[in-house]
């Protein structure tokens, strides 16, 4: 069976309660409360005076409990409530959720004009009673509101609260701001081991000796040019300065064989040039 028609067949049956009990019955004040045990969830939250509106518990009523009846307090209706659905077994009610479901049997606009006013407005408080058939004794209430902001209109929220500010995701509480370590300690300069050891300047081994008789880039031989000879003077033979000649690096006995045959040679061209008689020597002594 859908919800739809158990919905009817359930509000049929609270109004076969309401016709038997008359209009005395609907108008009168409803039994001493128990202490509230749950919440009421609205159905539909927003609507308006002619909506149909049912309410789901956020609980079952105790076990000790066999009836359930609902009322309604707020502007225009008694101060001490007017019953809107009468005492009826709690069974017949459908589970919804953790709780169940009590259709109302009439709308907002039914049940002022029952109570004689016109004007809806302000905040309508709704109680579910969980009792027994007979007497005063009761198990606990549900409770829940609506607020018609026009005469026609209402919401399950209040107005007058506002938006309601979100709860932060992140509720962890900052351990303060940790205490910064100090500084290393500084354990000094570092100790200077000393100078190194000057092992004074390097000695001076003299100049290499030329063993290829000179530089042969001194002097272009075709031109004239001359040996290329150190000239540096190292002190003469007898060790006193300016006393003898100076060094010429190269090898005596290899001057000596290029200066003999350099006057063999000029012997022969001679002979040759006065053979030919391309050279003549005049008399001196004849002039």
């Amino acid at each position: 069976m859908s919800f739809t028609r158990l919905h009817r067949s359930t509000a049929a049956a609270l109004g076969s309660l309401v016709l038997a009990g008359g209009a005395v019955g609907i108008m009168a004040a409803t039994s001493a409360h128990a202490d509230t045990i749950g919440t009421l969830k609205m159905n539909p939250a927003t609507g308006t005076d002619t909506s149909g509106m049912d309410f789901t518990t956020s609980a079952m009523c105790p076990a000790e409990a066999t009836h359930v009846i609902v009322s309604v307090t707020g502007s225009g209706f008694p101060e001490e409530g007017m019953n809107l659905v009468g005492n009826a077994s709690k069974e017949i009610y459908p589970a919804a959720d953790a709780g169940f479901r009590v259709p109302l049997t009439q709308t907002m606009r039914d049940y002022a004009k029952d109570a004689g006013f016109d004007e809806l407005e302000g905040r309508y408080e709704f109680t579910v009673t969980c009792r027994l058939a007979f007497g005063e004794t009761t198990y606990g209430d549900f409770k829940g509101s609506v607020w018609f902001t026009t005469n026609t209109t209402y919401q399950d929220t209040d107005p007058a609260a506002g938006t309601p500010t979100p709860t932060p995701t992140n509720t962890t509480t900052p351990s303060g701001t940790p205490t910064p370590t100090t500084d290393p300690t500084d354990t000094g300069e570092p100790t200077d081991t000393s100078e190194p050891t000057d092992t004074g300047e390097p000695t001076d081994t003299g100049e290499p000796t030329d063993t290829t008789g000179g530089d042969t880039t001194g002097g272009d031989t075709t031109d004239g040019g001359s040996e290329g000879i150190s000239t540096q003077v190292d002190g003469g033979a007898s060790g006193d300065d300016g006393g003898s000649l100076a060094a010429t690096g190269a090898d005596a006995g290899w001057l000596a064989a290029v200066a003999a045959a350099l006057v063999a040679a000029g012997t022969v061209a001679v002979r040759q040039a006065r053979r030919r008689g391309l050279l003549s020597f005049s008399d001196s002594s004849n002039d």
